[in-house]
């Protein structure tokens, strides 16, 4: 029997329709119409009555775990992870650290709405308690640049950049409590080409902030990176950072940071200024990876304006890791991040997952002889931390952790003793 065409661009659309429900992708129906119309199978006027009808349906994606909806000119996916911590901890002052404790609860919400416009809304109810984290409008309608308002990370570090999700070890190195400006409400710029990246932002405080009838301190920064090798199994990144924070009541700053250990109740890296003005972090970091093997670095300077003089703080973090069963760690050149890690073979489909050791080595200065400057509040701390850790990725959102931190605290310019923290804690882990 004889079809017309549009008898055969109706079955087309059905079977288009029939895929993109099916767990493999989305927009499989504009495909398919876009090709029928550029073919001249069909004209404008019948692609637009049946463009028309696929956008009423709802499609639903499963396809790497995630679920994700697209109806029309509008994708969202809803997501989520789930960290559960276990600690062992011994320490010369008897610290209460011991136990366990949900390090993530996360839940968000994220999507497209007509091609250039997204958003995203993430909030974590870990500890019996809600926190916004990402909130923010983005609008992507410039090639390869993204332009967002609202409160997520600003520019500043490697590790910092990196997702919870895909760090090697259970916690960011030492330096990012105190270096890193993480989160904030604000808005940023960020551009990219296939193995660079330039970001810059404009900040206030972060959502926390309780609007107390003050001014609010504000910041701003930039960070770029390039890749001279960038592919699946080896890269080579490159990367520097700056940021300036005002502050603008002048009064006393705290910098202070936990010793790779979350569930430890202080954090003992731990210097107060009186009168800071502003600040000024300076960040430089490097990665490569090496088919099975990776190593990764950063230094931060921290410069602390004060009514009382200039003050320097520092810190640096090298870290290596290798694969056992052969993987990558995954780097993505036009974002100068790393991703998730997939392995080679998938627990639950006859495969062992990915096995990977690590060892990083922290060292954090707080002091700069700020014990000795009338005026100033100090603990004066500086020392050094070594994690050792073992991954287990028994599929590409399951993972297993588990750490060996060793830590010393150097009361310096004070009259307390050194002290030593040593913990063994582990991770069970699932993002979704």
């Amino acid at each position: 029997m004889k079809q017309t065409k549009l008898s055969v661009a109706i079955k087309a659309t059905l079977l288009g329709t029939a895929i993109a429900s099916a767990p493999a992708a989305f927009a499989s129906e504009k495909d398919i119409l876009d090709t029928l119309k550029a073919n001249g199978t069909i004209s404008q006027a019948q692609y637009d009555e049946l463009y028309e009808k696929a956008s009423d349906s709802v499609t639903v994606s499963t396809k790497g775990g995630h679920l994700k909806f697209k109806s029309g000119d509008a994708k969202f996916q809803l997501g989520g992870r789930l960290m559960a911590d276990y600690a062992a901890i011994s320490d010369d002052r008897n610290l209460d650290g011991d136990g366990s404790e949900f390090r993530r609860a996360r839940l968000f919400v994220k999507g497209q709405i007509f091609n250039d416009w997204g958003f995203k809304a993430q909030y974590d109810f870990a500890e019996n308690d809600v926190v916004a984290k990402d909130l923010y409008i983005a609008y992507d309608g410039f090639d390869s640049t993204s332009i967002k308002v609202g409160n997520h990370f600003m520019p500043s570090g490697l590790e910092a950049q990196t997702s919870s999700k895909y760090i090697t070890f259970m916690e960011r190195s030492t330096i990012q409590d105190v270096f890193a400006v993480g989160r904030k409400n604000g808005v940023s710029v960020a551009t990219h080409g296939d193995n660079w990246t330039l970001h810059g932002g404009l900040h206030m405080q972060d959502v926390s902030n309780d609007n107390d009838g003050r001014d609010e301190d504000y910041g701003y920064g930039v960070r770029a990176t390039f890749a001279p090798i960038t592919g699946k199994t080896q890269a080579v990144h490159l990367g520097a950072s700056y940021s300036h924070q005002e502050f603008d009541d002048n009064g006393t700053e705290r910098f202070r940071a936990r010793p790779e250990i979350h569930t430890i109740n202080t954090r003992p890296f731990d210097t107060k200024i009186d009168g800071v003005e502003s600040t000024d972090n300076y960040g430089l970091e490097a990665a490569a990876v090496m088919g099975p093997f990776s190593l990764q670095t950063e230094y931060f300077a921290k410069e602390v304006e004060t009514a009382n003089g200039d003050f320097d703080l520092d810190g640096w973090y090298a870290y290596g890791s290798y694969f056992l069963t052969g993987e990558s760690r995954s780097y993505k050149g036009s974002k100068g991040v790393f991703g998730r890690v997939k392995p080679k073979s998938v627990v639950g489909k006859g495969g062992i997952g990915a096995w990977e050791l690590g060892v990083r080595y922290s060292s954090i200065d707080l002091y700069d002889g700020l014990a000795t400057v009338p005026g100033i509040n100090t603990a004066g701390e500086e020392g050094e931390v070594l994690t050792i850790g073992v991954n287990w990725y028994a599929t590409p959102t399951i993972r297993f952790m588990a750490n060996y931190v060793q830590s010393t605290v150097e009361h310096t310019g004070t009259l307390l003793a050194d002290e030593d923290i040593d913990a063994f804690q582990v991770r069970a882990q699932i993002d979704f």
